[in-house]
């Protein structure tokens, strides 16, 4: 395992009190658990613009950036990680449909708390479960 954590980004996309969510696409390590859109950051790309490409790239869904939310370093097994999770909202219509196999769901504060997540959500997951349960 690299020193170094792999970059990581993340975007929560928030529409009408919900946040976008996918399951990991099918053949991943981690298939199956629930996270937000994102990916690796590519050679010289600061990691709001990364969300922003990665929705386009995986769910044909544009956002713009509102503010960052968090950083978070994680190890998992072979793999350390450090995840820059933003804010987003989309431009237009939100109508994401995913390129990858993954399931996608508009998701509440209850949901965020009850799917199986990648562990380094959890505590973006308890910050956004509070956000929107506040009427």
């Amino acid at each position: 395992m690299s020193e170094a954590p792999l970059p990581i980004a993340a975007a929560v996309v928030l529409h009408e009190g919900r946040v976008l969510v996918q399951t990991r696409a099918p053949g991943r390590s981690w298939s199956g658990h629930w996270e937000f859109p994102g990916g690796k950051l590519e050679p010289g790309e600061d990691a709001a613009a990364a969300a922003v490409r990665e929705c386009r790239e995986e769910l044909g869904l544009d956002v713009r950036v509102l503010e960052p939310l968090d950083v978070v370093e994680w190890t998992y097994p072979g793999a350390r990680v450090r995840v820059s999770f933003f804010l987003c909202v989309p431009i237009g219509l939100p109508s994401p449909q995913p390129t990858e196999g993954q399931q996608l769901l508009w998701a509440g504060a209850s949901d965020l708390l009850s799917l199986p997540f990648l562990p380094a959500n959890a505590t973006v997951l308890s910050l956004l479960a509070a956000r929107l349960a506040r009427p």
